[in-house]
């Protein structure tokens, strides 16, 4: 009975955590996508000007994964098997990480004062200050979650992202700049390290630097450096394309990488789905060993069955959703033509980071860190080469490409060595009911592009209603989803 109930408290205490991480997650993504809707539009650069901010912001996140150094899973591991070493982890931690915040800092103003002068080099200056606090407050954090006290994370993210949102667009709208914007961010990361630092001493530990011992944070390193080099690989992969776009273009790379950023943005915030999905997973996959292969194959269904009409979806209606997000009122014809483009190419790779998202979380949960660096590696290596192929020759489609080649890559070398390696698919029954579902949807799609002509707000609404119930129907009656993985999803909800 005491034991039931132990674990009834320990399953309520991940659920609540979880929520709260997922509630602060959601907000910060939603945030960001709607001020790339608002920002160009009262920006005088327009998407000149945001593409400065996106390039200052992804280069400064490249770059903070030197801070990181892979720190945080043996700071939390550590601390939450034995409370009694907070004080000395934590400051411990904290002096590596003043040590990386400087090297780091002196990195950015070396490459800012020599290849980016103006607006840009100023920005990545501020965002990577931003950044480098940040990661002071992301340190912190960390004894948050090695105390299950996620609460007080969400509650300093949810704190910055509101700071940015409305004082940034007010500021904006005032007519200032995208410097004082950034500013804004800076100012915005400050208060959330005051408001986490004031947590952390007030319910947790104190840096205490008497405590630091220079073998024992040689040791932590050590520890550490398995995940700081998945770590670095995984962010370059992500940030490298856009990074890429701005310098091979040049002069014309800051409006081409404020439409790409954009298309990024809307892509991005559509992966709430897999991240939630997946973090609920994540514990079980852990534990699991013969149903190992029953939770990876169903993991993979789900996200399949749910990503393809969405991307099916996206790509029909993407210039429906570019007029109505980004009218020509305010924007050009050019501006509406390159966001379509993008969004219609960029919702494959979201589909294929649906699936690569399962891969990566199987990877973690089975603590496979060499499999995944390898070929985290050999991808960001296909997606250098092909964006320095493509990007000469289409620009911000030839990123946009290179992502989709890149995502292929690594989910086909994921697949294969988790087939031989670790477990294995075992359905695939499903997969000509889904196509099915979708070639009815796709006709449906098309049908109401062409022959649906009512207000354009109606029509997107009526749309999407629709084609859920069609696509819906068709699943659940072909079977496609069974009662088994309803029985899954009703577990992981609750």
């Amino acid at each position: 009975m005491i034991n039931n109930e132990v674990k009834q408290s320990q399953h309520s205490s991940i659920l609540k955590n979880a929520s709260f991480l997922f509630i602060s997650h959601i907000i910060g993504r939603l945030l960001a996508f709607v001020l790339t809707v608002i920002l160009p539009r009262y920006l005088k650069g327009g998407f000149d000007d945001l593409g400065k901010y996106f390039f200052a912001l992804w280069f400064t996140n490249l770059l903070s994964s030197i801070t990181e150094f892979g720190l945080h899973t043996p700071l939390i591991r550590e601390v939450a098997s034995d409370k009694s070493k907070t004080t000395l982890m934590i400051s411990n931690a904290f002096v590596i990480r003043i040590v990386f915040c400087i090297i780091t800092f002196l990195f950015y103003a070396v490459i800012a004062s020599w290849r980016y002068p103006g607006d840009v080099g100023k920005l990545i200056y501020i965002i990577g200050l931003s950044e480098i606090i940040n990661a002071i407050a992301q340190l912190f954090r960390c004894l948050f979650r090695a105390y299950e006290d996620m609460g007080y994370e969400a509650l300093g993210v949810i704190a910055e992202r509101f700071v940015v949102f409305l004082v940034g667009i007010s500021a904006v709208l005032l007519g200032y700049g995208i410097i004082a914007f950034g500013l804004i961010v800076l100012i915005a990361s400050i208060i959330n390290l005051l408001l986490t630092s004031i947590i952390m001493v007030l319910k947790f530990s104190r840096i205490d630097l008497k405590m630091f011992n220079i073998h024992f944070a040689i040791d932590l390193l050590r520890k550490s450096l398995p995940y700081a080099l998945g770590g670095m690989l995984y962010m370059a992969y992500f940030r490298v394309d856009g990074i890429l776009l701005k310098n091979i273009l040049g002069d014309k790379g800051d409006l081409a990488m404020g439409w790409y950023g954009t298309g990024y943005s809307f892509v991005n915030a559509l992966t709430i789905i897999p991240g939630a999905f997946m973090g609920a997973v994540f514990p079980v996959l852990s534990r699991a060993n013969e149903s190992l292969s029953k939770l990876y194959t169903k993991s993979m269904k789900l996200m399949l069955i749910i990503g393809f009409p969405i991307a099916i979806g996206v790509t029909f209606m993407a210039d429906q959703i570019v007029l109505i997000l980004y009218p020509l009122s305010r924007f050009s014809l050019t501006d509406q033509n390159a966001l379509s483009i993008i969004l219609k190419v960029l919702i494959w790779s979201g589909l294929l980071l649906f699936l690569n998202t399962v891969i990566i979380t199987l990877y973690r949960a089975t603590d496979s860190r060499k499999a995944f660096s390898t070929i985290t590696a050999i991808s960001l290596f296909v997606n250098i080469l092909s964006n320095i192929i493509l990007i000469p020759r289409y620009s911000y489609l030839g990123a946009s490409i290179s992502m989709i080649i890149s995502e292929f890559v690594y989910i086909i070398l994921g697949a294969i060595h988790i087939q031989k390696s670790i477990c294995k698919i075992s359905e695939f029954k499903f997969l000509p009911k889904m196509i099915l579902a979708s070639f009815v949807l796709a006709i449906m799609l098309f049908a109401f592009r062409h022959f649906v002509l009512v207000n354009q707000y109606v029509q997107i609404i009526l749309t999407v209603f629709t084609g859920f119930i069609l696509y819906s129907a068709i699943i659940f009656s072909t079977r496609a989803i069974d009662s088994e993985d309803i029985a899954i999803i009703k577990q992981y909800q609750r």
